[in-house]
């Protein structure tokens, strides 16, 4: 069996992060109302989503922030994810 680096590992676990993360912004989203939601993860899994927001660039800006608070300073986060539907 090869051994995964830890780099790679990370990437694992990001991807399988985004169905959950996706799930748990659909699930706390309002029904009445279609509104923007975003997920970022950046290379070793960090993660920052939002939900519920008028616009793409404001659902896109806060789930960057949340990310880039959470990452090392070496890490960038990327958009993964992003619906009106969310």
């Amino acid at each position: 069996m090869p051994v995964l680096s830890k780099a790679t590992l990370m990437r694992h676990r990001a991807l399988l992060l985004v169905p959950v993360l996706t799930s748990l912004v659909l699930a706390t989203s309002t029904v009445e109302a279609l509104a923007w939601g975003c997920v970022a993860v950046s290379e070793d899994g960090t993660y920052g989503y939002s939900y519920n927001y008028d616009s793409r660039d404001d659902a896109v800006d806060r789930a960057l922030s949340e990310c880039a608070e959470r990452a090392t300073t070496d890490q960038t986060c990327e958009i993964t994810d992003c619906s009106e539907d969310l």
